[in-house]
């Protein structure tokens, strides 16, 4: 969201990590009504009640999270209450924060074959998971719903980055059962055209703030996340151009006045979390919910039925052969696989999904793979957006991001500082 990727979803994250707010653990913040509004796609006035309307008549829910939001988890649990009040065992937990191979750790806790410490040990959750996670799954617990870890592993996610979408073919039959049947479909063109603008705004904020005069170095490798390499100077493709450069002693100013020197460690949530070193880790974790401005097409209607895109060609090359586009498809295409995979084997459940934001806003990302996988199922977006004015939704950015659109005040604490997987 996580791909959840890359130097992604900068445009979400860095605002939050430079506005000087403290992390705090998510049972000291009290979320009340006036710490949100929620609204419909065309940005008329809603509330939960709507939603839970909305509810009955799909087979799906997008919960589009920022991960580090407490409105986000608030929220969260609400809808996966009002699914369990609406549709009691047929309501299903799917979540982006477990990948497949440890569904059965999953099941293990679930009933209660194991203890949640050792869930926990066994299950790689994120190191948020306590705070901002474990009340959805002891929910689930409690009242005998099942969890879906949808997710692909990072480590597959990572061979795609590195070495292309047909290096899976040679994984072996135990771990192509791990991610989406193969040859997993493409992104989408309006998918293709977020992803694009978003690396595009990443590449502009890593701009160093200050000229630097040392001697030149020699060449430093960069870790993007799941293996990309990323050397000085390379140029980008897509049009962008890296000029990022990282000398000894420079100083890095990553927007809103937030500074990063050699040595010190920062992440930032962009997802499925990657690493950037040079004697510094940083880690992006994708689907912070970033914000798509600057004339973005928004077509996604709000309507309770979503018509199938035309299937994207499964082989087609994004952006002269992206692989890190690639990897991030791989991620939405496995999540909706594991959704309709469950739908096929238990007839009549109904899935609430929690992922990163970006995965699901706008009706692209998973739910595209989703209709693909399983044509005529019916779902709703919900969106979620930090601003400073909860009362004020603004037609350019927020219009068509879901079917609800749900902004949440970003004075409140978040809810980590950092995190890791």
């Amino acid at each position: 969201m996580l791909l959840s990727i890359l130097a992604f979803l900068f445009a979400n994250l860095i605002p939050s990590l430079g506005s000087g707010i403290v992390s705090a653990p998510a049972d000291t913040i009290d979320v009340t009504a006036e710490h949100y509004r929620i609204y419909r796609s065309d940005g008329t006035k809603a509330t939960m009640d709507d939603i839970r309307a909305a509810i009955k008549k799909v087979d799906v829910v997008f919960v589009g999270e920022q991960h580090d939001d407490p409105v986000s988890h608030f929220i969260e649990q609400r809808v996966l209450e009002a699914m369990y009040d609406t549709y009691g065992n047929g309501a299903v937990l799917s979540m982006e924060m477990f990948s497949r191979d440890t569904q059965y750790i999953v099941d293990e806790y679930l009933a209660g074959l194991i203890t949640d410490s050792h869930f926990q040990l066994s299950s790689s959750p994120w190191s948020n998971y306590p705070q901002d996670y474990k009340p959805l799954v002891d929910f689930a617990k409690e009242n005998g719903l099942a969890v879906i870890a949808a997710n692909a592993p990072r480590r597959y996610a990572n061979r795609v980055t590195r070495n292309g979408r047909s290096s899976l073919l040679d994984l072996s039959d135990q771990a192509l059962t791990f991610v989406a049947p193969l040859p997993y479909g493409a992104s989408s063109e309006k998918y293709t055209g977020q992803w694009n603008k978003v690396m595009s705004e990443a590449m502009a904020s890593m701009k160093p703030a200050t000229p630097v005069v040392a001697a030149e170095p020699t060449p430093k490798e960069h870790k993007m996340g799941e293996g990309h390499e990323m050397k000085e100077g390379m140029e980008m493709k897509e049009g962008m151009e890296m000029t990022h450069e990282m000398k000894e002693g420079a100083e890095h100013k990553m927007g809103e006045g937030h500074e990063m020197k050699e040595g010190m460690e920062m992440k930032h949530e962009m997802g499925e979390g990657h690493e950037m070193k040079e004697g510094m880790e940083m880690k992006h974790e994708m689907g912070e919910g970033h914000e798509m401005k600057e004339g973005m097409e928004m077509t996604h209607e709000l309507k309770m039925k979503h018509d199938a895109p035309p299937p994207p060609a499964p082989s087609s090359p994004q952006h002269g052969g992206d692989t890190m586009l690639d990897a991030q498809t791989l991620w939405d295409a496995t999540m909706a696989w594991s959704i309709a995979e469950h739908l096929a084997r238990r007839p009549g459940s109904k899935v609430v999904h929690m992922v990163g934001g970006f995965h699901s806003e706008t009706g692209t990302g998973t739910p595209e793979h989703l209709v693909q996988y399983r044509p005529g199922t019916r779902f709703m977006v919900i969106t979620m957006k930090t601003v400073d004015d909860v009362t004020v939704f603004n037609q350019e950015e927020h219009a068509g991001m879901g079917d609800f659109v749900i902004l949440g005040d970003a004075s409140l604490p978040r809810t980590y500082g950092t995190r890791t997987r």
